[in-house]
């Protein structure tokens, strides 16, 4: 299931962005209508700013009201009463509230006090820019990419994984992730992320160094969902309802981990809402509530998800040396060495997390991208770790 949530999410990125435009001989040509196109979806991500910030590495962020914001235009989504105090039910996090031996340094994530004013939320701004280097991000792989084939050419993924148990069900997962930075070129990406299923809908959440996507190699809070035929990362497509005033679904993260130390983790916690059923991210040490997915959305997560998996992913066009994953080395069984998800946790059906149990690892490629399953060890809870040099 790991691997057709893979699929998926290649599958979505090349009929969002195949249509923007065209390369010839290297150069971008655009028609006119493909030009109209990209202004057109240009001005539904861009909505009217009430404040604007500009963040030190430049990136801009329009403060929406939140009731103006690209959510709001899923067609399901119309006629909603969400409102932004709402406030879901949240499980006890007793399991999740420990202290891991060896927790890292306190996590920098967010526009770090410049938020947006109470009652709208922070957009980052999408240029034209952004929308053609992600259509190149598409023509990078389309070619060499087949949605029906298992193997799938220059995508890795070294993961833990709950084993397939038809009667088992979550209602959400999380975990205590270390932060890195891989290093990548333009037309490759690696991230640490969960991922949470039901049937073919799928949440993915965790960072990611991704220059096709952003146009840096810095690494972001990423989130990525697909519900029926919507699918997209961050708000670049309707469905994520934003809450938060100061943290974006594609932050920036300051505060990185070296290889040896210091560490830096991240808290993320996914979890559905017992009364509503919509789906809830939280981040960080505080588990500040950034947003949901809500329910009527979904089809195969409408109710409870069947499947979820920690680790990492990396993929680069045949040909390349591989990106790094995770640290960038071969794993040390060392914690300070290797990149980690600690308090490796998941949602049972009675709304209670609990350290994941029957889980399995999965790795396409050992030979340059790796993963341990160290089970459950004391305040750490269940501890995974994964990473590799890639193919060099």
């Amino acid at each position: 299931m790991a691997i057709r949530g893979s699929i998926l999410l290649f599958a979505v990125l090349l009929c969002c962005f195949c249509c923007y435009g065209k390369v010839e001989g290297g150069n971008r040509k655009l028609s006119r209508k493909e030009d109209l196109e990209i202004e057109k979806q240009l001005k539904l991500l861009n909505k009217p700013a009430l404040k604007t910030i500009k963040t030190e590495s430049g990136d801009i962020y329009d403060c929406v009201d939140f009731y103006k914001q690209p959510a709001f235009d899923h067609p399901l989504l119309k006629n909603h009463t969400y409102h932004y105090e709402t406030t879901p039910i949240s499980p006890n996090k007793k399991i999740t509230d420990k202290e891991p031996a060896g927790a890292g340094e306190p996590l920098k994530i967010g526009l770090q006090g410049e938020g947006c004013p109470i009652g709208t939320v922070p957009i980052r701004r999408t240029t034209k820019e952004d929308l053609i280097r992600a259509k190149l991000f598409a023509d990078t792989y389309a070619s060499r990419f087949n949605p029906l084939t298992v193997q799938r050419p220059g995508l890795h993924r070294a993961i833990v994984r709950t084993r397939s148990v038809p009667a088992k069900k979550y209602n959400g997962g999380g975990g205590m992730v270390s932060v890195y930075q891989p290093s990548v070129s333009d037309s490759q990406f690696s991230s640490a992320q969960m991922t949470i299923q039901g049937g073919s809908d799928n949440i993915q959440v965790g960072w990611t160094v991704n220059p096709s996507l952003y146009g840096d190699t810095k690494t972001r809070l990423f989130t990525f969902f697909k519900a029926g035929p919507t699918f997209c990362f961050n708000t670049q497509c309707p469905g994520f309802v934003i809450v938060n005033t100061d943290i974006p679904l594609d932050s920036i993260i300051t505060t990185i981990s070296t290889r040896g130390g210091p560490i830096y983790d991240m808290r993320l916690f996914v979890y559905r809402d017992q009364v509503s059923g919509n789906w809830w991210l939280e981040v960080g040490p505080n588990y500040s509530k950034v947003g949901y997915w809500p329910s009527k959305i979904f089809s195969g997560l409408k109710d409870l998800a069947t499947y979820v998996d920690w680790g990492g992913e990396a993929y680069s066009p045949l040909g390349q040396h591989g990106p790094e994953m995770g640290a960038g080395d071969y794993l040390d069984g060392d914690t300070n060495k290797d990149a980690f998800c600690k308090l490796v946790t998941t949602v049972n059906e009675a709304h209670n997390p609990e350290d994941a149990q029957n889980t399995e690892t999965f790795s396409d490629d050992i030979r340059y991208y790796q993963v341990d399953d160290w089970g459950v060890r004391g305040q750490s809870g269940h501890v995974m770790t994964f990473g590799g040099p890639g193919p060099q």
